[in-house]
Protein backbone atom coordinates (compact mmCIF):
# COMPACT_ATOMS: atom_id res chain seq x y z
CA UNK A 1 0.00 0.00 0.00
CA UNK A 2 1.70 3.47 -1.23
CA UNK A 3 0.00 5.96 0.98
CA UNK A 4 0.08 9.73 -1.33
CA UNK A 5 0.80 12.09 1.37
CA UNK A 6 1.12 11.30 5.03
CA UNK A 7 0.14 14.62 6.57
CA UNK A 8 -2.65 14.45 4.53
CA UNK A 9 -3.81 11.19 5.60
CA UNK A 10 -3.03 12.06 9.15
CA UNK A 11 -5.14 15.41 9.06
CA UNK A 12 -8.25 13.20 7.11
CA UNK A 13 -8.22 10.56 9.83
CA UNK A 14 -8.08 12.69 12.71
CA UNK A 15 -11.05 14.65 11.29
CA UNK A 16 -13.31 11.95 10.23
CA UNK A 17 -12.76 10.83 14.12
CA UNK A 18 -13.05 14.29 15.45
CA UNK A 19 -16.58 14.70 13.75
CA UNK A 20 -17.74 11.42 14.40
CA UNK A 21 -17.24 11.92 18.33
CA UNK A 22 -19.06 15.54 16.99
CA UNK A 23 -21.67 13.66 15.34
CA UNK A 24 -22.15 11.19 18.69
CA UNK A 25 -22.24 14.37 20.82
CA UNK A 26 -25.22 15.84 19.17
CA UNK A 27 -27.30 13.44 18.76
CA UNK A 28 -27.36 12.65 22.25
CA UNK A 29 -27.62 16.24 23.03
CA UNK A 30 -30.75 16.85 20.72
CA UNK A 31 -32.33 12.80 22.66
CA UNK A 32 -31.30 14.55 25.63
CA UNK A 33 -32.77 18.14 25.09
CA UNK A 34 -36.41 16.65 23.24
CA UNK A 35 -37.04 14.23 26.77
CA UNK A 36 -36.19 17.59 28.74
CA UNK A 37 -38.44 20.00 27.14
CA UNK A 38 -41.40 18.70 28.13
CA UNK A 39 -42.74 20.90 31.16
CA UNK A 40 -46.02 18.68 32.13
CA UNK A 41 -48.21 16.41 30.74
CA UNK A 42 -51.49 14.89 31.00
CA UNK A 43 -54.59 12.93 29.56
CA UNK A 44 -56.76 14.72 27.12
CA UNK A 45 -59.98 15.29 29.11
CA UNK A 46 -62.26 17.83 28.98
CA UNK A 47 -60.68 19.95 32.51
CA UNK A 48 -57.16 19.14 33.48
CA UNK A 49 -54.94 20.71 36.05
CA UNK A 50 -51.22 21.34 35.90
CA UNK A 51 -48.52 22.56 38.54
CA UNK A 52 -46.22 24.70 36.15
CA UNK A 53 -43.08 25.25 38.89
CA UNK A 54 -41.94 28.60 36.74
CA UNK A 55 -42.45 31.02 34.96
CA UNK A 56 -41.52 30.84 31.44
CA UNK A 57 -43.12 31.06 27.46
CA UNK A 58 -44.37 27.85 27.02
CA UNK A 59 -45.92 26.06 24.13
CA UNK A 60 -49.53 23.87 24.66
CA UNK A 61 -48.51 20.77 22.10
CA UNK A 62 -51.05 17.83 21.92
CA UNK A 63 -50.05 14.55 21.38
CA UNK A 64 -52.69 12.76 19.04
CA UNK A 65 -52.30 9.18 17.07
CA UNK A 66 -50.10 10.32 13.67
CA UNK A 67 -52.80 9.96 11.21
CA UNK A 68 -55.76 11.78 13.34
CA UNK A 69 -57.53 14.95 12.83
CA UNK A 70 -60.04 14.62 15.44
CA UNK A 71 -58.21 17.64 17.65
CA UNK A 72 -58.43 20.47 15.04
CA UNK A 73 -61.97 21.34 15.97
CA UNK A 74 -61.23 21.00 19.48
CA UNK A 75 -61.06 25.03 21.73
CA UNK A 76 -58.35 25.06 23.94
CA UNK A 77 -58.46 27.53 27.08
CA UNK A 78 -55.92 28.08 30.04
CA UNK A 79 -57.13 29.56 33.02
CA UNK A 80 -54.22 30.96 35.84
CA UNK A 81 -56.08 29.56 38.92
CA UNK A 82 -55.47 32.36 41.06
CA UNK A 83 -55.55 34.90 39.06
CA UNK A 84 -58.66 33.70 36.62
CA UNK A 85 -56.83 35.16 33.29
CA UNK A 86 -57.48 33.09 30.41
CA UNK A 87 -55.98 32.47 27.24
CA UNK A 88 -57.97 30.57 24.29
CA UNK A 89 -56.15 28.75 21.85
CA UNK A 90 -56.85 26.21 18.78
CA UNK A 91 -55.64 24.50 15.71
CA UNK A 92 -53.89 26.68 13.47
CA UNK A 93 -52.41 25.72 10.26
CA UNK A 94 -49.25 27.90 10.68
CA UNK A 95 -48.61 27.03 14.30
CA UNK A 96 -49.00 23.67 13.22
CA UNK A 97 -46.00 23.27 10.90
CA UNK A 98 -44.14 22.70 14.24
CA UNK A 99 -45.77 19.45 14.54
CA UNK A 100 -43.20 16.50 15.51
CA UNK A 101 -43.85 13.40 13.45
CA UNK A 102 -42.94 9.93 15.34
CA UNK A 103 -43.88 6.48 13.98
CA UNK A 104 -47.14 6.36 16.12
CA UNK A 105 -47.44 9.55 17.00
CA UNK A 106 -47.53 13.33 15.86
CA UNK A 107 -47.14 16.31 18.80
CA UNK A 108 -49.06 19.83 17.72
CA UNK A 109 -48.31 23.05 19.03
CA UNK A 110 -51.06 25.21 19.07
CA UNK A 111 -49.68 28.39 20.36
CA UNK A 112 -47.47 29.66 23.15
CA UNK A 113 -49.06 30.71 26.45
CA UNK A 114 -46.71 32.88 29.66
CA UNK A 115 -46.37 31.33 32.75
CA UNK A 116 -46.36 34.58 34.39
CA UNK A 117 -46.02 32.98 38.71
CA UNK A 118 -46.27 29.47 39.32
CA UNK A 119 -48.74 27.62 40.28
CA UNK A 120 -51.98 26.01 39.07
CA UNK A 121 -53.15 26.43 35.76
CA UNK A 122 -56.36 25.28 34.58
CA UNK A 123 -56.55 23.37 30.38
CA UNK A 124 -60.07 23.30 29.53
CA UNK A 125 -61.22 21.56 26.02
CA UNK A 126 -64.21 22.65 24.32
CA UNK A 127 -65.42 20.00 21.50
CA UNK A 128 -64.38 17.07 23.02
CA UNK A 129 -67.28 14.45 21.44
CA UNK A 130 -68.04 11.98 23.80
CA UNK A 131 -68.22 9.09 21.60
CA UNK A 132 -64.63 9.54 20.54
CA UNK A 133 -61.92 7.66 22.22
CA UNK A 134 -59.46 10.11 23.72
CA UNK A 135 -57.17 8.11 25.39
CA UNK A 136 -54.12 7.80 22.85
CA UNK A 137 -54.11 11.64 23.23
CA UNK A 138 -52.51 13.85 25.70
CA UNK A 139 -51.92 17.50 26.58
CA UNK A 140 -48.25 18.80 27.41
CA UNK A 141 -46.02 21.98 27.94
CA UNK A 142 -43.52 22.26 26.44
CA UNK A 143 -40.12 24.34 26.33
CA UNK A 144 -40.14 26.21 22.88
CA UNK A 145 -38.19 23.60 20.47
CA UNK A 146 -37.99 24.55 16.79
CA UNK A 147 -34.99 26.77 16.35
CA UNK A 148 -33.00 24.54 18.58
CA UNK A 149 -34.24 21.48 17.10
CA UNK A 150 -33.35 23.02 13.58
CA UNK A 151 -29.82 24.13 14.88
CA UNK A 152 -29.11 20.60 16.32
CA UNK A 153 -30.38 18.57 12.98
CA UNK A 154 -27.79 20.97 10.49
CA UNK A 155 -25.78 20.04 12.69
CA UNK A 156 -26.01 16.44 12.38
CA UNK A 157 -26.26 17.08 8.48
CA UNK A 158 -22.66 19.11 8.74
CA UNK A 159 -20.50 16.45 10.93
CA UNK A 160 -22.09 13.47 8.67
CA UNK A 161 -21.16 15.06 5.48
CA UNK A 162 -18.07 16.30 7.40
CA UNK A 163 -17.34 12.40 7.80
CA UNK A 164 -18.27 11.14 4.66
CA UNK A 165 -15.50 14.00 2.77
CA UNK A 166 -13.08 12.92 5.11
CA UNK A 167 -13.23 9.14 4.68
CA UNK A 168 -13.77 9.76 0.72
CA UNK A 169 -10.18 11.67 1.39
CA UNK A 170 -8.45 8.81 3.26
CA UNK A 171 -9.86 6.12 0.53
CA UNK A 172 -8.13 8.26 -1.96
CA UNK A 173 -5.03 8.96 -0.08
CA UNK A 174 -4.30 4.63 0.52
CA UNK A 175 -6.27 3.20 -2.65
CA UNK A 176 -4.67 2.74 -5.49
CA UNK A 177 -5.52 4.62 -8.78
CA UNK A 178 -6.29 3.27 -12.44
CA UNK A 179 -4.70 4.32 -15.01
CA UNK A 180 -6.72 4.03 -18.29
Amino acid sequence: MVVKSLPLLVAASTAFLVLGGLLVWVVARLLRSNREQLVATGPMTAEQEFVLREPAALLLVVEVPRFGSDFRQLAFEVVEKSTGQATKLHYDFVHAQGAVYGVTTMRVPLGRITVQRPGAYLVRINGLQPDTDYSRSRIMFSRPYLGRMVLQIIGIVICAIGMLLSLLLVLWQVLPLQQG
